[in-house]
């Protein structure tokens, strides 16, 4: 797999920095953000080949930032992040445009294998 530029959008930093390690690690390129409005500007401004993405974050949902992906056609591949996992929510995440879905707390190996 070719290194990819990740912005991972969560606001436990706990999150964040376990993702940067991991990807880091695998040879990825991994910014973040702890706000949604931060990752709506980093988005805006910045172009990632992938974005991981918390659905339940302090300011804005998940849902939001999904939108503005598709909307603006985006090449950004979208990964769900969230711990209140239900069926509903990943079937209306796949709707908006992510391409998959990891229920937290997940593993390095989930992690890796999802972005496979």
């Amino acid at each position: 797999m070719k290194p990819l530029t990740v912005l991972v959008v969560d606001d436990e930093q706990v999150i964040c920095d376990a993702c940067r390690l991991v990807l880091s690690e695998n040879g990825h390129q991994v910014s973040h953000c702890i706000t949604g409005h931060q990752g709506l500007l980093e988005i805006e401004h910045n172009v990632y080949d992938l974005i991981l993405l918390d659905m339940k974050l302090p300011d804005i949902h998940g849902t939001r930032i999904l939108e503005f992906v598709r909307k603006r056609s985006l090449p950004s591949t979208v990964i769900v992040m969230t711990g209140y996992s239900t069926l509903s929510n990943a079937v209306e995440a796949m709707k908006l445009g992510a391409a998959d879905y990891l229920s937290k707390p997940f593993s390095e190996d989930e992690l890796l294998a999802t972005i496979d």
